[in-house]
């Protein structure tokens, strides 16, 4: 009866030693390789294994990482100013010149001193703009007149000449458009046309109308500032 209670005994301390061994060996061996490769959460890279190399003390990898070396005195390499916050503020352009240069004024038609009131039948009044405001070759002149008023010339003719009323016409634009006129069609009787040229404060009507003889009568009223003339 002892002697079994020996065999007894004996078996538990083998099985008790025999566990112990099975729980030392594990703890010798180590965690499994997957949890000493895994990263920590919340750890850097470095800490975690990464592959990026050591971040200069000076700050040199910030500079090349920011696509320019930086200048001795905190500024850019290309002269612009620092900017808080690392931000990089582009160095002033200067101004170029805009714009059309202003025109000359046009010169004045009429002089002073004005000429007096004054009409003529059949010729060139004594004071009228001959030579800027011309007439068609060839034409028959009716009657003129002039009359100041306030620094400004106030004109008259009525003439006939034979050619169709869009030649009469074509003959002013000819001669005042150079003289910076700009010609606009107003409306007119019938059988008649119509067209003033302006020019600042100047203008002129020219009145055109078909006899029965295949010409065209003119009439012309005109207001010349003569300070200016625009």
């Amino acid at each position: 009866m002892r002697a079994k209670r020996l065999v007894i005994a004996g078996v538990g301390v083998a099985a008790i030693l025999g566990g112990t061994a099975v729980v030392l060996d594990q703890i010798s061996a180590g965690p499994p390789a997957e949890s000493r490769s895994a990263p920590v959460a919340g750890s850097s890279p470095t800490a975690a294994g990464s592959s990026t190399g050591p971040v200069a003390a000076d700050g040199a990898a910030q500079a090349g990482a920011g696509g320019g070396a930086a200048a001795p005195d905190g500024g850019a390499a290309d002269g612009s100013a620092p900017a808080p916050g690392g931000r990089e503020v582009l160095p002033p352009v200067s101004a170029s010149p805009s714009g059309l240069p202003v025109p000359s004024p046009p010169v004045p038609l009429v002089s002073l001193p004005l000429p007096a009131m004054a009409s003529a039948q059949g010729k060139i009044v004594d004071g009228f703009p001959g030579d800027a405001i011309s007439f068609p070759d060839g034409a028959v002149v009716v009657s003129t007149g002039v009359s100041p008023a306030d620094g400004s010339l106030q004109i008259s003719a009525d003439a006939i000449v034979t050619s169709s009323q869009d030649s009469v016409v074509g003959h002013f634009q000819q001669i005042l458009g150079p003289l910076k006129f700009w010609s606009e069609r107003v409306p007119a009787g019938e059988g008649q046309q119509s067209m003033r040229f302006s020019r600042g404060n100047d203008s002129v009507t020219l009145t055109t109308v078909a006899t029965g003889t295949g010409s065209t009568r003119f009439l012309l009223l005109g207001n010349l500032h003569a300070a200016t003339g625009g």
